[in-house]
């Protein structure tokens, strides 16, 4: 026996109390820069080594997107069905329970009311870190409330999509959320409301498929990936080799599927611009 390992470490350990270290403190860029977090947030989640726009939370992004990072937060009845009783190597209700454990959140988008320059808006914002931002029931209750609130309280609407697309564990309920979430943007197009989409990285599968190609104008971020299908899927079935920066967002602004691609520094102004002008035009029509 031991008794310097077995019996006075422990004994010290006891008397000294561990210090809390705490967690996440860096995060590393995919150029290999160790960013510290007080910088990541300031710079937004731009590296300032090779500006990539690391992806943001969803609370992150209101933050810095809303006057003086102040909004309401609207609650959607949370849906946490499992219609399909879906398991794969772990139950789905375990994932979802994690998801919202890990992001303090419901699913994986978020309802905010503010002000972008003092112009008031309805932001419907996703987080890939849920389950990579993909869309079931409960995203499209979110999508459809969202439009319901920007229709009676006449307030323009943003949709900032992150996601992966539909999510297979809600099999075809989540599929339905394509046509749904068109029929709700719809009606904020027919009444005239400003309806703008800020693209992010990803966004990919039924969402871009659906509601996030739907905006009166699109923005999208540096870098982003957007597309329906992935890479390797076109490629196997065109029997082609695709460019590299294919489904990018430069990409896609030089073949016209995007407006304009704009820094996220720039983004709060190049919003208020805008909605100034839709606004504008808006009154106008009437």
């Amino acid at each position: 026996m031991n008794w310097l390992t077995n019996y006075i470490k422990p004994k010290l350990q006891s008397l000294v109390k561990k210090r809390d270290i705490p967690k996440n403190l860096w995060l590393k860029c995919q150029c290999g820069t160790m960013i510290y977090y007080k910088d990541y947030e300031k710079s937004l989640g731009v590296c300032d080594q090779c500006g990539t726009h690391i992806r943001l939370s969803s609370s992150m992004r209101v933050k810095f997107l809303f006057d003086e990072g102040k909004y309401e937060k609207i609650k959607v009845p949370s849906n946490n069905n499992d219609p399909l009783s879906f398991k794969d190597k772990r139950k789905y209700k375990d994932r979802l329970k994690e998801a919202q454990k890990r992001t303090k959140e419901n699913d994986a988008v978020i309802i905010a009311e503010g002000k972008i320059e003092n112009i008031s808006v309805l932001a419907i914002v996703f987080d890939f870190n849920f389950m990579g931002g993909s869309m079931g029931v409960s995203v499209g209750d979110s999508i459809v409330k969202g439009s319901e609130l920007s229709l009676k309280k006449n307030l323009p609407l943003i949709i900032i999509p992150s996601s992966g697309g539909a999510r297979m564990q809600e099999g075809i309920l989540s599929l339905m959320q394509m046509p749904r979430t068109v029929a709700a943007i719809k009606k904020v197009k027919d009444n005239k409301i400003p309806y703008i989409v800020v693209l992010t990285d990803p966004t990919t599968g039924g969402v871009c498929a659906s509601f996030a190609m739907l905006g009166d104008i699109l923005i999208a971020e540096k870098d982003a990936t957007i597309g329906f299908a992935g890479r390797r899927v076109i490629e196997q079935t065109i029997k082609e080799t695709i460019p590299e920066n294919f489904q990018t967002s430069d990409y896609l602004l030089e073949h016209g599927m995007v407006d304009m691609v704009v820094h996220r520094k720039d983004l709060k102004k190049k919003l208020a611009k805008i909605l100034k002008f839709l606004l504008k035009k808006s009154q106008n029509n009437f």
